[in-house]
């Protein structure tokens, strides 16, 4: 890449070297490439990386040069052969780790230090470099030697065990690589900011992320472990169509395939009713309530279905969105690949590769207008780049050098100016940036709070006489409902302060603008035209800051054919295809009952918000940050999207199988006890031989021909998971996942609730910790998912509403005593 397209991209001239196989790592180092990075990506001789055998492939023909899932996680990377083991292979790539400025591996502790790779070692060879590891279970804990893969983390994470499956049934995976695409997102932003603030900090240093643990604190743990901490009480899944116990809120079959139907609050059941022409059956009182209608779900959702049946998917969602129901089309990978609303968001791309030809294939998530991102090239033919290092130009465009472009003015010059001492652990390489968070309910407040954690001053905007929806949602301290007290609220918007303003006021406009001006970074994730009712519209503000960095994080994107279209989180898996893929191993299809895309998408906002910062380190300028929550899930449905478009394959359920099908078994299995599961994933031959030595000499159908090899073991995988369910339902579930470990297999604990707060593995990593709240009482919230050498976040939970409003608004916005006491009377500060 030449100086001048290094200039065009964020990260133009950062150097990554990969040595990671898998999806996680990948994924996340290919998030660098996709913005400008020059990313070499370490193989093995003659196999290369794992997923070059997963396929899909074209037909059906093995290659490894034609697997749609290396492709789609590897596109815009050079390809180099190296084997670690081989002493000349290992000093280059010790080479390659000098040059460096981010590596990005998936290999165990062992296997780093046996290479020379331990962080010690790192930090000495190369001072500046930021190391991500990314593994299923971390580097640090009991098991962290233990071997895993995406279906072992998403289960030790309580997701299924919680969220998705019927009662007594099989916990249930979304049908793709759910913990580790997450995990990518979480490790590329983090080692963005840790990248973007080495200077402040004096130096790189090493950042170890457990794809487990990323799923199990932001999305499990953040809304159930608080209120088991307090009562020793927790949900499981209920089987319910999509949001527990309340309906509608579920997929529901129509003429040409599913929607996803919401109508829990009043005015959208009564928008509902509107879009079916006011039928008799929904008209009785008992149904205003949600919970009412929850306790009747299956006579509503068959009454549904019987309605849905005589329209397409796009005629149910238009006639609900016209009347105020938010209702979507679970859209499949076929819906995808021509939809209008990709198209023109730029959300698809064809790429050219040496033997695929021409494939289309998902853009990069992230629309930033001032220096446009997306993959330009397709994935590496295995060691296209022979045994070379980085370009000539590579590393000229530094990212992360600690001093603003030349004629930078405002937030960014004096955001840059504000190195923190190099001796101080603690030192956090967001120090000294500020963010005005107006963001709300999951999205707004995660992204926030990710920045927070890295030192960010974090002020969130809020009112009391229309709390943030998360602040009204149990469980509550003590169990008394208050706005102030709701556990899930303090674990989203820790790190955060918080100041109150009634925006419908000039004086409070005029304050906020006040604000904006004394910031860096502006959030709101609001639905389309609220924050420009506000008088904040990022056309006016961007115009009178041109170093403001503003993010949109919506749910559909500023500009398409969908944008403002209603939606809750648990929406975008059914816009995005997802799920169209989860669900039972039958084919039945089975929503995860809360909204994995709302703390996903409050990482890859951040993630958005840090290129933006990459860019204006460079050029002093800021932009309007166009994130599109529903581009950043639709990359989870990349590998099964590229088989529809190699083989015409539209995908659907699958239960717990892989998804490309790249090995058996792999599932879910049963233990002795109440509802206590096992995970297997077997994906080599290795791990096979392994679990037939386990299995012992009685189980002899382990060695039927029909299993010898991964192929037969895929078409015979009905037989094959029924004759190891009745093997596993014999032994305890922990110690038969430990005994499968010690043969080479990747099993693992089904977790639920109790288990995140309780499993020896969380508590050494202190995966949750126990905070004291301002208003004085103790509760327990997740703590940094990301576990960095140099920067410890030091975890405060989430303000009690206004409680730093005299700081903001005497001690930064410069009112007096006077003037604030007039408007706190008056309720502008309120």
């Amino acid at each position: 890449m030449s100086q001048r397209a290094q200039a065009a991209h964020a990260l133009g001239g950062v150097r990554v070297l990969e040595l990671a196989s898998g999806v996680a790592g990948p994924f996340c180092s290919r998030l660098f490439a996709d913005f400008g990075a020059e990313v070499l990506k370490v193989e093995a001789p003659d196999v290369g990386d794992e997923t070059r055998a997963w396929g899909p492939f074209p037909g059906d023909r093995r290659d490894r040069e034609q697997s749609g899932t290396f492709f789609f996680l590897n596109t815009d990377k050079r390809s180099v052969v190296l084997d670690p083991d081989s002493p000349a292979d290992r000093e280059r790539l010790l080479e390659l780790v000098g040059e460096a400025d981010v590596l990005v591996s998936s290999h165990s502790a062992e296997r780093m230090r046996r290479w020379g790779l331990d962080p010690e070692a790192i930090a000495a060879r190369n001072p500046r470099l930021v190391a991500i590891s990314l593994t299923p279970f971390g580097q640090t804990g009991p098991l962290a030697e233990w071997k895993g893969h995406d279906l072992n983390a998403y289960h030790f994470s309580a997701c299924g065990s919680r969220y998705c499956g019927r009662p007594g049934g099989e916990p249930l995976e979304h049908g793709t690589f759910s913990a580790d695409f997450f995990a990518g997102y979480a490790a590329a932003a983090w080692g963005l900011a840790c990248l973007l603030g080495r200077d402040r900090i004096g130096g790189g240093q090493s950042l170890d992320v457990a794809s487990a643990e990323i799923l199990g604190a932001l999305f499990v743990g953040a809304l159930n472990v608080g209120g088991y901490a307090q009562d020793g009480r927790f949900d499981r899944r209920t089987g319910g169509a999509g949001m527990g116990l309340a309906a509608p809120a579920g997929i529901v079959p129509c003429r040409d395939g599913h929607v996803l139907v919401i109508a829990l609050e009043k005015a959208q059941w009564r928008g509902l009713r509107t879009a079916m022409g006011d039928p008799e059956w929904a008209r009785p009182e008992i149904f205003e309530d949600m919970w009412e209608r929850g306790r009747n779900a299956d006579l509503i959702y068959t009454l549904l279905e019987a309605w849905a049946r005589g329209l397409s998917k796009e005629e149910v969602m238009a006639v609900c969105q016209a009347n105020g129901c938010p209702a979507t089309a679970v859209y499949t990978m076929a819906d995808l690949a021509k939809h209008p609303h990709l198209e023109a968001r730029g959300a698809l791309v064809d790429l050219e590769h040496p033997r695929l030809g021409r494939v289309r294939t998902f853009g990069a998530p992230i629309r930033l207008p001032d220096c446009p991102g997306g993959p330009r090239r397709g994935a590496p033919l295995l060691g296209d780049h022979g045994r070379s290092g980085f370009s000539a130009h590579a590393g000229e465009a530094e990212v992360g050098a600690g001093v603003a472009a030349a004629g930078a003015t405002g937030a960014a010059a004096r955001w840059s100016a504000r190195p923190s001492p190099a001796s101080d652990e603690r030192a956090l390489p967001l120090a000294g940036l500020r963010v005005a968070n107006f963001g709300w309910g999951l999205v707004g407040p995660t992204a926030g709070q990710l920045l927070a954690f890295l030192g960010a001053d974090v002020i969130k905007l809020e009112s009391r006489s229309r709390p943030d929806i998360q602040r009204t949602i149990p469980p509550f301290w003590n169990g008394v409902p208050d706005p102030d007290r709701s556990i899930q609220n303090h674990a989203f918007w820790a790190g955060n302060r918080s100041a109150t303003l009634d925006l419908k006021t000039d004086e409070g406009r005029a304050l906020a603008r006040e604000l904006v001006d004394r910031s860096d970074v502006v959030i709101e994730n609001f639905g389309h035209g609220v924050i420009e009712r506000f008088g904040l519209a990022p056309a006016s503000l961007c115009a009178d800051r041109p170093d403001l960095i503003f993010a949109s994080l919506s749910s559909t994107g500023q500009f398409g054919p969908l944008s403002g279209l209603r939606t809750y989180g648990n929406s975008l898996a059914s816009l995005a295809g997802l799920d169209s893929l989860t669900g039972h191993a039958d084919g039945r299809l089975q929503a995860m009952e809360n909204a994995y895309a709302d703390p996903l998408g409050g990482v890859i906002g951040a993630f958005a918000i840090l290129l933006a910062l990459a860019h204006r380190e460079r050029t002093g300028r800021g932009q309007h940050v166009d994130y599109a929550q529903l581009e950043g899930v639709l990359q989870l449905v990349g590998p099964t999207f590229l088989d529809y478009v190699l083989n015409g394959r539209v995908g659907g359920a699958l239960g717990n199988r892989h998804p490309v099908g790249a090995g058996a078994p792999h599932g879910v299995f049963p233990c002795s006890g109440s509802d206590r599961w096992i995970a297997i994933a077997v994906l080599d031959e290795g791990a096979w031989q392994g679990l037939v030595r386990a299995l012992g000499d009685d189980e002899a159908w382990a060695r039927d021909p029909a299993f010898a090899d991964a192929r037969g073991r895929v078409a015979g995988i009905e037989r094959l998971h029924a004759r190891l369910a009745e093997w596993t339902r014999r032994f305890e579930r922990d110690a038969l996942a430990a005994r499968l470990q010690s043969f080479g297999v990747a099993a693992s604990p089904v977790c639920d609730v109790a288990d995140l707060l309780d499993h020896p593995h969380y508590r050494a990593r202190e995966t949750f910790v126990r905070v004291e709240h301002p208003l004085g009482f103790p509760e327990t919230i997740y703590g940094a998912y990301v576990k960095c050498s140099r920067t410890r976040p030091a975890i405060r939970p989430g303000p009690a509403i206004g409680q730093d409003n005299e700081a903001v608004f005497r001690g930064l916005l410069g009112l007096s005593a006077e003037r604030y006491a007039e408007l706190v009377a008056r309720r502008v500060i309120h």
